[in-house]
């Protein structure tokens, strides 16, 4: 009878436990409020893109590789929501060489170039083989996705 009494509160906290953690997982996501067929974001700002926010809850991938000093990377999720620095480095009066492929498989994105905290380019979000060329960059260099309920693959190379 006490083996019982045991294995039945032990099974009791076993799926508390498991009710808790599954709400967590669930929790501070960012809804997608405008529909399937428009991906910009409604809550997430550039204010937010530009300094990053408090949290970002994600299941993501990702790969990275250099070879004769190209690095290439590949990001994939499937829920994102809040911003993650896909990219950084610290230039001084170099070119940056960039190209990105995007496809966004549900909910809200941005996908952004960041120089010393101002955007200066917006990537399109289902595209391939989109590539900036920047002179004379210095400063702090960042790619950053931005999502809300965002599934997304992204792929770049820097040269």
């Amino acid at each position: 009878m006490k083996r019982i009494f045991n294995n039945l509160i032990c099974a009791i906290l076993f799926f508390a436990l498991m009710l808790s953690l599954g709400g967590c997982m669930s929790a501070g996501g960012i809804e997608d409020t405008n529909g399937e067929e428009d991906l910009s974001l409604q809550t997430i700002t550039d204010k937010d893109i530009i300094e990053g926010m408090g949290s970002t809850r994600f299941m993501s991938s990702s790969s990275n590789s250099t070879v004769n000093g190209v690095s290439k990377s590949v990001h994939k999720a499937k829920t994102m929501s809040g911003v993650l620095e896909l990219y950084e480095d610290r230039l001084k009066n170099e070119t940056l060489d960039i190209t990105v492929s995007c496809e966004i498989t549900k909910g809200n994105a941005r996908l952004v170039l960041i120089v010393d905290g101002e955007i200066v380019h917006d990537f399109d979000l289902n595209g391939a083989d989109q590539s900036l060329v920047l002179e004379n960059v210095s400063g702090n260099v960042s790619l950053k996705i931005a999502g809300e309920s965002a599934g997304y693959a992204v792929s770049y190379t820097v040269k």
